[in-house]
């Protein structure tokens, strides 16, 4: 039950405290995260002057400032979208210019660790594009607060960003980084396998609780001996995705304001018990059998001993996995049948409403930056004017709620039309505004292992969920402990 990183995206980074002060150097170190842990200085805004839009404020452009910029990496055409983009900026007369679109540092070098020899040497970029959540390297020094700037803002207030996504940049009460995209979470289901067992393929018929999803999936649960030959729906077991499941039952996983872990919460205990009882009833409680019987847990895709998915073939009624998915669904070719369509996330026993999840990409800018106001106002525009051209190269959701509503991937509308198409990036939208906090835990990498070797312990039984999430429990929060003492 390996943690699937995002298709086409590399799974955050963290970095460990010894490295980072060995990165800065240790002369340095101590001064360095003295002078950026949180200094109102490094925010200081331009006048604000009027914007096209009552009640909004923008930021007065500084005059002809030259910015760089560094993504993590991307292919040609992803990459180009931003030279496109800030050559656009340019023109809308605000003064800047995008001098330099570093867009990924080779095989032989770590993006992340860039940064930090750039903070280190005093010659951070202006402003970056980050793959791993913004508190990672926020609780280090290393990203500079964008709270008054984004007072200021033209689009980016707090009011234009829904509260589960922003959360991922708040750290200390402060904000550390824009989630400029975040593609959600939702259940993919087989409408045509749906309907051959008599059951309605409507959204809004879809299962509405974890009792309900648990029985319709067993309408499609068949074994031929010991080989699974159908599938309906496989319990929980994805450790991002955990925070989902953990919210639609009323729980957590961390409490960013505490800065406690709940791993080991009744809610939690019991959303682990129930996949293991599902395990029980309907993959005869053996987790080896169902992987070795097929590709029943790749969500979706050719797994990892080439087996094409079962989804696909017509095996497997539901799966979880995220908007990008609705175009890479057609990376497979389907076996006799078409149509698939997306759901909510039921609820659980101890829960009271459905959530979501979402996989993001950060803008911030670093400590020490040369031009914080001008790239802010980069940035600021990026979001939202900058959307489409990002979106025709990458469809990531936009997350402002001020970015076009009009967007949707044509890959699904060259397969099922515009109309589908439209309607599937709704819906995903949509689920932004019930997202679970995530991506809010310095030690966020750590955090998914532990809770992976839970679920693996629980899954292949050799230790009961309350066991293994109290062991997840007591690593994770040393662990966090540990960074925060210093």
């Amino acid at each position: 039950m390996k943690r699937r990183n995002r298709p086409g995206q590399m799974g955050p980074m963290v970095v460990d405290r010894r490295r980072f002060l060995q990165l800065l150097g240790a002369g340095g170190a101590a001064a360095f995260l003295g002078a950026c842990g949180g200094s109102e200085e490094t925010t200081t805004t331009a006048s604000a002057g009027t914007s096209g839009t009552a009640g909004t404020t923008t930021t007065a452009a500084p005059q002809a400032v030259g910015l760089d910029f560094w993504l993590p990496g991307g292919s040609d055409p992803f990459c180009g979208a931003f030279r496109t983009v800030g050559d656009n900026f340019a023109a809308s007369g605000s003064g800047i210019t995008i001098e330099e679109v570093l867009c990924g540092v080779g095989e032989d070098e770590d993006f992340t660790e860039r940064i930090l020899a750039s903070l280190a040497a005093g010659s951070p970029p202006d402003a970056v594009i980050i793959w791993s959540p913004p508190v990672v390297l926020a609780s280090r020094g290393a990203w500079a607060p964008l709270d008054d700037l984004m007072a200021s803002s033209t689009y980016s207030q707090l009011e234009n960003w829904p509260e589960g996504v922003l959360s991922s940049c708040r750290w200390d009460g402060k904000i550390y980084g824009l989630p400029a995209t975040a593609s959600s979470y939702g259940i993919f289901y087989n409408e045509e396998l749906l309907e051959s067992k008599g059951i309605s393929s409507a959204r809004d018929d879809f299962p509405k609780t974890w009792d309900d999803l648990k029985a319709m999936s067993a309408e499609f649960v068949e074994w031929d001996g010991d080989t699974l030959v159908s599938a309906g729906f496989i319990p929980p077991y994805d450790a991002i995705e955990s925070a989902i499941w953990s919210a639609t039952n009323g729980g957590i996983l961390y409490d960013a304001d505490a800065k406690r872990f709940r791993l080991d919460s009744d809610q939690n205990i019991e959303m682990l018990d129930y996949g293991l009882r599902w395990l029980n009833e309907q993959y005869k409680g053996d987790w080896v059998a169902l992987t070795a019987s097929g590709n029943f847990t790749g969500g979706g895709y050719v797994d990892d001993n080439g087996r094409p998915p079962a989804f696909h073939a017509g095996d497997h009624a539901a799966l979880v996995n995220g908007f990008w998915f609705a175009s890479d669904v057609y990376g497979v070719e389907f076996d006799g049948w078409e149509r698939w369509n997306v759901a909510q996330f039921p609820v659980g026993p101890s829960g009271t409403s459905t959530a979501s999840g979402f996989w993001p990409n950060w803008c911030a800018i670093p400590s020490g930056s040369a031009n914080p106001e001008a790239a802010f106002a980069w940035l600021d525009y990026l979001v939202v004017e900058g959307m489409r051209e990002w979106f025709s190269q990458v469809p990531d959701i936009p997350t402002n709620r001020q970015a076009p509503d009009d967007l949707f991937p044509q890959a699904i509308a060259d397969q099922r039309g515009d109309e589908f198409a439209s309607d599937i990036t709704r819906f995903f939208t949509g689920q932004l505004e019930v997202a679970a906090p995530m991506w809010t835990c310095p030690v966020q990498d750590f955090m998914h292992d532990r809770i992976s070797e839970a679920i693996d312990a629980v899954m292949l039984k050799t230790a009961t969920p309350r066991e293994a999430l109290t062991a997840a429990q007591e690593a994770s929060q040393a662990e966090l402990d540990d960074l925060l003492a210093g």
